[in-house]
């Protein structure tokens, strides 16, 4: 990650934190706990997300179909981090995201799931030969070649 992005993710990073401390009314002596508690579950949740997401994506990293899921849920991404960014500044008094995050936290075998199928699915048609390539198969080698 450079440095500019790095200035942006940050600070909203630590924003998204201090407004969930403010939420639980801690008191010092339950701080320390709370924390650490709170940051190994964060880390176990990154790293369950990483073991079931990543094979799927290295499948479907290897298809046509790659570039524009990527798109698509990069602007997902955005929609979700735009909504919550508006709440968290004030500008709207609820997340106008929050059905759209609602139903993707809600769902995650689901979304899981249907992340390994879409791969499974695109990774088959990816493997499938052309009709131009099955043409070419049949016809015998000299007539394959150009002249």
């Amino acid at each position: 990650m450079t440095l500019p992005h790095r200035a942006v993710v940050a600070p909203l990073a630590g924003l998204a934190f201090a407004t969930l401390l403010s939420e639980l009314d801690l008191n010092s002596s339950g701080l320390v706990t709370t924390l650490l508690g709170f940051n190994l579950g964060i880390e176990i949740a990154q790293l369950l997300v990483v073991v079931l997401v990543a094979p799927p994506l290295m499948l479907l990293s290897r298809t046509t179909a790659y570039p524009p899921f990527r798109t698509v849920a990069a602007l997902v991404g955005a929609i979700l981090a735009t909504g919550w960014l508006a709440e968290r500044v004030g500008l709207t008094s609820a997340d106008p995201a929050a059905p759209l995050s609602d139903l993707l936290v809600n769902q995650p075998v689901a979304l899981a799931g249907g992340l390994v199928l879409f791969a499974l699915a695109c990774a088959v048609v990816a493997r499938r030969p052309s009709a131009d390539h099955e043409r070419a198969a049949d016809r015998p080698v000299a007539a394959q070649r150009p002249h």
